[in-house]
């Protein structure tokens, strides 16, 4: 069989994936050009990789004329580097409690709206009953990065029961930060402490991964079920799905243990964002649906509880090597999703959320994003930490590149690389727009919802004169779901030569 390589970024990864002659001349168009959208409308956003499982399946009529090719992209120069040999000292900042008086938004921030007019009054109860407690302290030279922490204090008593960390250790002979989030309340991710400029490329090496899925082929391993402790429930309380889902009555009178399990049953799955990108400056741990209506681009985990995938398939799961897919109830459960948000739907139903539409990437669709649910890859963790994994997100003038490289199970070492252009007939990345110049106000829109305890509208969800500064997350950034611990070195920002930041 005839083989050819894709050339690496410069001053990126060196690794690189090979594709079988059949898939040559479309999947380098794919992989160079941009993958191909198609718009979804969510009646919520139970359909999300976190806490869903995709629906539909996109076919030849779903999807677009291939995009025009994107400029050259830039040569990249190192701006910061940081390999964690330096301290990490988490004692620069105290554990302060959560007011929200300067909150995110008012829809689905943790306090937001949204959940108020569908679950009526008890919910503010249920919310009230804990209180939230945050830490944030600067990393690496010029505290370019920002170690952002959120835990819960169940009894109000000032106490946190269950910190969770970053800190210094080694793994596979590399010194490293550890993340750990040992309760699924709590969150820990890095950030950049300011902004992104309009073209970068951030890259990290991923050490270890304890976030669920599946160890010597069992869910249940070292007294934890899917990376979960088995003590006491685990729900999403308060911030469950839509009173209208599956996995629980919608009652948000119900005691925290009859809200939706996250260690198993119907939303029973554990995970981890490998990278993401997202709206707004100064990201920090919050609720997972609140992410849902925040991100651009991302690589995350989903690892479905066996309960969740039920006699379905969970999905689908792409061999790069010989770009065929299979069920990812033959997975091991430890995939990697890379995928794009889309528009959201405008008008949710009754008891559903607010949500983007996603559309994910793999060489088995030559690099055209799908509307059903597909993992480009399947990593091994037991081959962690004297194997690594290498993520990377880029931001050109024309669009996103993704790019996860490793040794996959079944495909072997490969790069994957897939670049989306902004817009695609007429189909954009949700605010994509890091500067007003980039932007007319064409998709603006006014999200409504009228559920059964009230109704809210909120115009200008992305008007003309807009603006919405990339931020990178690497971590666990949600406190009502995932759970388990992560090691990672070698954090990396380009940005093209000539430029300063």
């Amino acid at each position: 069989m005839s083989r050819i390589t894709m050339p690496p970024p410069r001053g990126g990864t060196g690794r690189t994936r090979s594709l079988p002659r059949g898939k040559r001349a479309y999947a380098l168009t794919a992989l160079l050009c941009g993958a191909l959208v198609v718009p979804l409308s969510l009646g919520s956003a139970n359909a999300a990789p976190d806490d869903g499982t995709g629906t539909g399946t996109a076919t030849a009529a779903d999807k677009a004329a291939k995009p025009p090719k994107p400029p050259k992209a830039p040569a990249w120069k190192l701006l910061h580097q940081e390999s964690f040999k330096k301290k990490i000292d988490p004692k620069r900042a105290d554990w302060t409690r959560e007011t929200y008086s300067e909150p995110f938004d008012t829809i689905m921030e943790d306090n937001g709206q949204w959940y108020a007019n569908d679950y009526g009054p008890a919910w503010n109860t249920a919310f009230n009953s804990f209180d939230t407690y945050r830490k944030e302290f600067p990393v690496g030279d010029g505290g370019w990065l920002t170690a952002s922490l959120s835990a819960r204090d169940w009894d109000k008593d000032g106490q946190i029961e269950k910190e969770p960390s970053i800190t210094n250790s080694t793994a596979g002979g590399d010194t490293v930060a550890e993340l750990k989030v040992p309760d699924h309340t709590g969150g820990a991710i890095f950030r950049p402490t300011e902004s992104l400029p309009d073209q970068y490329r951030i890259e990290y090496k991923l050490k270890t991964l304890d976030f669920g899925g599946k160890r010597n082929g069992t869910i249940d391993y070292d007294n934890r079920t899917n990376g979960y402790s088995k003590d006491g429930c685990k729900t999403q309380h308060p911030w469950g799905e839509g009173s209208n889902s599956p996995g629980w009555e919608g009652d948000a009178s119900a005691p925290y243990c009859e809200w939706q399990d996250v260690r198993e049953g119907k939303y029973g799955y554990n995970g981890f964002h490998f990278l993401s990108i997202v709206d707004f400056a100064d990201p920090a741990p919050r609720n997972n649906h609140f992410w849902h209506y925040r991100r651009k681009v991302l690589m995350d985990s989903f690892s479905q509880h066996p309960d969740r995938v039920g006699t379905g398939t969970g999905g689908r799961v792409c061999d790069s090597s010989k770009d065929t897919y299979y069920d990812y109830k033959d997975s091991s459960f430890n995939t990697v999703n890379m995928w794009i948000s889309g528009l959201p739907n405008w008008t949710p139903g009754k008891g559903g959320l607010a949500g983007n539409s996603q559309w994910f990437m793999t060489s088995c669709s030559d690099g055209v994003a799908e509307q059903q649910l597909s993992s480009a890859a399947e990593l091994q963790p037991e081959l962690m930490p004297n194997e690594d994994y290498t993520f990377a997100i880029e931001r050109d003038a024309t669009g996103y590149t993704l790019e996860a490289s490793g040794n996959f199970a079944r495909a072997g070492q490969q790069t994957l690389r897939f670049h989306r252009p902004f817009v695609v007939d007429d189909k954009p990345i949700w605010h994509y727009n890091v500067k007003p110049s980039e932007y007319d106000g064409r998709y603006n829109n006014t999200l409504v919802q009228n559920d059964n305890n009230g109704s809210a509208s909120w115009p200008d969800q992305w008007p003309a004169g807009s603006a919405y500064p990339d931020s990178f997350v690497i971590g666990d950034l949600y406190t009502n779901v995932y759970e388990g611990s992560a090691s990672l070195t070698d954090i990396k920002m380009f940005v093209p030569k000539g430029k300063k930041k």
